[in-house]
């Protein structure tokens, strides 16, 4: 989007020849297996050229991922014709900036090259090749199925994984070449190998020489901020080029200029402008911490004959990865965190994976609203997945924009990869092109050699200690011997990991391969654990940052109904089993709904459906909820055993690929799930963070960022914690307006005033309160602890399951900050009224803005707001109503009517989809849940021996997956009988469980207004 090159057209000989064909447009595409020829847009895929054409269906329609398949095994031919005037220009270039990904170009019947990775971008000189007049460009791309398999039967060894779950219907091998891994099929995605141009084309025209590329590092030495730029040129032939080269960077009245020679043996001219620190250089900050200034820096090179310029934008900010002891004691671990111009940054984010299967369907507004669509969440960070592909220009100045931190993955994911020389020298072109392209971006923190892998080889994931010492050799071949040297070598203003989860120095100290990627002492973790109670923080690790957890839940059902027919809506129909590409997920979803929720019980398949729908999304949000606000919680608490300062949650994952079960906040059309809602809650600058510390006792946490916060080591222990700062004598560097700003944020955030309400579910008004003051000495702490028998005797709530907490806090000038509410027990244990909540009104406030007011008879639990067409997002969803009238805002992405709005809205509440007297019974079914997790860890122990057996024993290999599976599920439903006997003799009554989700404050008790954007 910013970067561009500025042509100028041949008209006489003293005007500047330099200019660009862009060879995009309406290509003809061919196969020679099934006679198809037709027209396809390019950049674009051979999918959606077929779709455009009417001869294929929607790929993303019911099972196509699996009936389309045959695309993939095809040859596809581009062809194209362009003319060319005669000129007097001496010299063309042809450049495609992506082919996706094994073809053969030729021009005018003649090979010029050849390509295997979609990751780089090609040249190649054409000058004798293209002709005056009609020229014609030929593409042939091999089927990468085809080809990856060829090449991992060529392989000396086996380099696993070879395929895909079969529940994902995916492809063999994606590992032996360079591709978007995911495009072979995911867990959370289909399979669509996609061939074609899916990036710009052109061709260069010039004399002399042009400027090809431009990057540039900015990095803080002393009192000096320091660009370093790196210029690359395009030329042909063997001469030696005399050109000047103009550098500006206007907004801070600095230029530079350097006569280069270029030849063939220096094609780069590199020089560094120097900066003054001063009032004129404001800082670039992440989200929330102020403001994110960015400067063009424009490079323009003259020659005789030829002039070309390439802009980029700079921001100026200091970034650290910050790992040293917690203690003084240095067996309890390392620090893992963020210092962003000085000031350590908890990163509160996401994981971002490819927005689309076919990538020239994401445009630049596309971007711009998921990526808004994270700021409105409060996210200040997202980790670009090492199994897709690296983004667009526009992703990542979009971000730069939005203030979002980028933890960059390179692409290589969760398998094993070959260190065959041809495969490497792919690599390091992509590695050289990626970082050179990219590194200019403020926004980038980090850059990370794959996801996964470090993970993977260490605990035997594909089998491999076989022979670890093999593996193990090619990971440090790939990863430290090859990537890391480049890196270092184009970036040196960043940090490179080799993996993600690692443990950093520690992994390093270890030969790179940590002996526990999973250790909470170091680096960061990701985390999945389904057989445990995800609403209950006991059950989390505390790491040093989780880049990754997270929990399945449903699309919502107006994106569902994009592809799927009125029968496919039956929880046992073959689409809702074809749609779940993780092994198991829908019967996991199901148990963990059935922890906390009643299952839907409705007759009719639809109703169940659209109902498990909905209480799927509540399970998802209220888990990633207490798992966030459990990282939280530790971002300044250092326990005794050396766990805790946990500095970034991730969860896993932002945005989907498709309608489908999946661990995405934002759906595939864009609507937000109740997690993304509970995002913007649970990620609030002030957070308050009720939770049970075990089942007697309520403790309340208040968390505060974006403001100035500093390292503070205990005098005796030397043990670390985090401390608002309110003195900018730390920081007398920088610019003094920009710390003064997030001092004023300090003093604001550390003193206020936590109230507590108690309400019982009858009732709109609080039947007992309590007050406290806090002063917060660290940037998280608890503030209110009370055992539960006292809640209840000092309220007078007669029982757990009556009664719910509201909790609100003020800062230090009165202001309301936040609120929150927590119940007592789980929602299937709580004795909620018949409530019915109703649409009141929609009133228009502009083109895009709706007023809704929504009341209710009773209080309403995850009162959810949906529209069947319109989209867009509301101010809050899946709120409780704890007063009788709220409103909530609606923002469209488009302009419609309050009459149309209105026709669609639909409204319900948790009590709409359950019988809820099947809550009263009287068992300890919190009690089965416990029983039922015992049962089932004994028989996953119990199956991991006999897999061991299976595996090494009997030397079975082949179909121990499925045996596993088998046995799994059967010993489940075995563990779960025993827990329901039991519980059935026993006959006690409920444990303590709790919910809670942040929000907004009320602006009044009476009219609870949702209305914050």
């Amino acid at each position: 989007m910013f970067e561009f090159t500025v042509i100028f057209f041949f008209i006489i000989h003293n005007v500047h020849a330099y200019y660009r064909v862009d060879l995009g447009g309406n290509w003809t595409l061919t196969d020679d297996w099934s006679g198809i020829k037709t027209f396809g847009r390019v950049p674009g895929s051979i999918y959606t050229a077929l779709v455009d054409n009417g001869i294929i269906q929607n790929p993303l329609y019911r099972q196509n991922d699996v009936n389309l398949a045959w695309i993939g095994y095809t040859d596809w031919n581009y062809t194209f014709s362009f003319s060319i005037n005669r000129d007097k220009v001496l010299s063309k270039v042809l450049v495609c900036e992506g082919l996706d990904t094994m073809a053969v170009i030729n021009i005018n019947g003649k090979k010029i090259g050849q390509t295997d990775n979609m990751f780089v971008k090609y040249s190649w000189d054409v000058t004798d090749i293209v002709q005056p007049g009609v020229n014609t460009i030929s593409i042939l791309f091999t089927s990468a199925v085809k080809e990856a398999a060829e090449r991992a039967n060529k392989s000396a060894y086996l380099i696993p994984p070879q395929c895909p779950p079969s529940v994902e219907n995916g492809e063999c091998h994606v590992n032996q070449i360079r591709k978007e891994q995911c495009s072979f099929g995911w867990d959370w995605g289909p399979s669509f190998p996609t061939q074609g141009i899916w990036k710009p084309i052109y061709l260069e025209n010039f004399n002399t020489a042009i400027i090809s590329d431009l990057s540039a590092v900015v990095s803080k030495e002393n009192s000096q901020w320091l660009i370093s730029v790196a210029v690359y040129f395009t030329m042909t032939g063997n001469s030696t080029i005399k050109g000047q080269l103009f550098a500006d960077l206007s907004s801070l009245n600095v230029s530079y200029n350097q006569q280069v020679f270029i030849s063939a043996v220096n094609r780069i001219a590199k020089f560094v402008l120097a900066i003054p620190v001063s009032t004129s250089v404001h800082l670039w900050w992440p989200k929330g911490y102020g403001q994110q200034p960015l400067f063009n820096l424009s490079v323009t090179l003259t020659t005789d004959s030829d002039k070309s310029v390439k802009q980029i934008r700079l921001g100026f900010r200091t970034v650290e990865l910050v790992q040293e002891p917690v203690t003084n004691n240095t067996d309890l671990g390392l620090t893992f965190y963020f210092r962003v111009n000085g000031i350590p940054i908890f990163l509160k984010g996401s994981n971002w994976i490819p927005a689309d299967s076919f990538q020239e369907r994401v445009t630049f507004d596309n971007l711009k609203y998921l990526l808004t669509s994270a700021v409105l969440a409060n996210i200040n960070s997202l980790r670009v997945w090492g199994g897709g592909v690296y983004e667009s220009n526009d992703f990542y100045n979009l971000c730069d924009e939005l203030g979002i931190l980028i933890w960059q993955d390179f692409m290589f994911s969760v398998a094993m990869y070959p260190t065959r020389e041809e495969f490497l020298e792919s690599v390091t072109m992509e590695v050289k092109h990626q970082v050179q392209r990219l590194k200019h971006h403020p926004s980038i923190i980090l850059w990370a050699g794959n996801n996964e892998n470090e993970k993977g080889l260490r605990q035997n994931w594909f089998d491999t200690d076989k022979n670890f010492s093999l593996y193990y050799h090619d990971y440090l071949q790939l990863y430290v011997n090859t990537i890391k040297p480049i890196v270092n070598e184009e970036d040196w203003s960043r940090e490179y990991l080799t993996s993600s989860p690692t443990n950093g120095k520690e992994s390093e100290k270890e030969g790179y391969v940590a002996f526990d990627p999973d250790s909470e002492f170091y680096g960061d973790i990701h985390f999945y654990n389904y057989m445990i109670d995800q609403w209950d923080a006991r059950w989390f690790e505390v790491p040093r940052m989780a880049s990754e957890y997270g929990i399945q839940a449903w699309c919502n059902n107006e994106t569902l109904a994009e592809v799927f027919i009125p029968s496919d809506y039956d929880m046992n129909s073959k689409m809702v089993s074809h749609r779940q590409h993780h092994v198991g997920g829908n019967l996991e979803m199901a148990a963990e709904v059935g922890l906390h929720l009643n299952l839907p019980d409705s007759t009719n398949p639809a109703v169940k459906f659209t109902d498990f729908i909905y209480l799927t999304q509540i399970n998802q949000a209220m888990s990633i909820r207490s798992q966030t606000e459990h990282y939280r919680r530790h971002q300044s608490e250092l326990l005794s055993d050396g766990r805790g300062l946990t500095m970034g949650a991730l969860y896993w994952q932002l945005n989907d690929i498709w309608q489908a079960p999946t661990w995405a906040s934002i759906d595939y059309s864009g609507s937000w799930k109740m997690l993304h809602y509970f995002a913007k809650s649970f990620f609030m600058k002030n957070l308050i963070s009720p939770y049970y510390v075990d089942d007697k006792i309520l403790d309340v946490y208040i968390v505060i960022d974006e403001i100035a916060i500093q390292e503070v080591k205990n005098g005796v222990n030397g043990s670390l914690s985090f401390a608002p700062l309110t003195h900018p004598k730390d920081f007398r560097s920088y610019l003094t307006s920009d710390i003064l700003s997030l001092m004023k944020k300090s003093s604001l955030a550390v003193q206020g005033s936590l109230k507590i309400d108690m309400h019982v579910y009858t009732s709109f008004e609080p039947i007992h309160s309590w007050t406290v003051s806090y002063n917060l000495t660290t940037t998280s702490a608890s503030v209110f602890r009370k055992s539960i028998d006292d809640l209840l005797s000092e309220s007078g709530c007669p029982a757990k399951e009556k009664c719910i907490l509201y909790l609100s806090s003020t800062d230090s000038s009165g202001v309301p900050v936040s609120s929150t509410w927590f119940a007592l027990t789980y929602p299937k244990y709580s004795t909620l009224p018949p409530a019915e909540v109703q649409i009141q009104s929609v009133v228009k406030v502009d083109a895009n803005t709706f007023q809704i007011e929504l009341y209710s008879n009773a209080v309403a639990l995850y009162v959810w707001l949906s529209l069947d067409e319109i989209k867009g997002h509301f101010s809050d969803n899946g709120f409780p109503m704890l007063t009788s009238a709220i409103v909530v805002m609606f923002y469209s992405t488009a302009d419609v009517t309050a009459d149309r709005l209105a026709s669609e809205l639909k409204v319900k509440s948790l009590v709409d989809v359950q019988t809820l007297s099947k809550n009263y019974n009287g068992y300890n079914t919190y009690g089965c849940h416990k029983l039922f997790l015992f049962f089932s860890f004994l028989f996953q122990n119990i199956l991991e021996t006999l897999i061991f057996f299976l595996k090494v024993v009997f030397h079975v290999q082949t179909c121990y997956k499925l045996i596993y599976i088998f046995l799994y599920f059967m010993l489940i439903c075995i563990s779960f009988i025993i827990c329901r006997i039991l519980v059935l003799f026993l006959k006690k009554k409920p444990c303590n469980r709790h919910m809670n989700i942040s929000r907004v404050p009320p602006t009044n008790h009476n009219l609870h207004v949702l209305a914050q954007v």
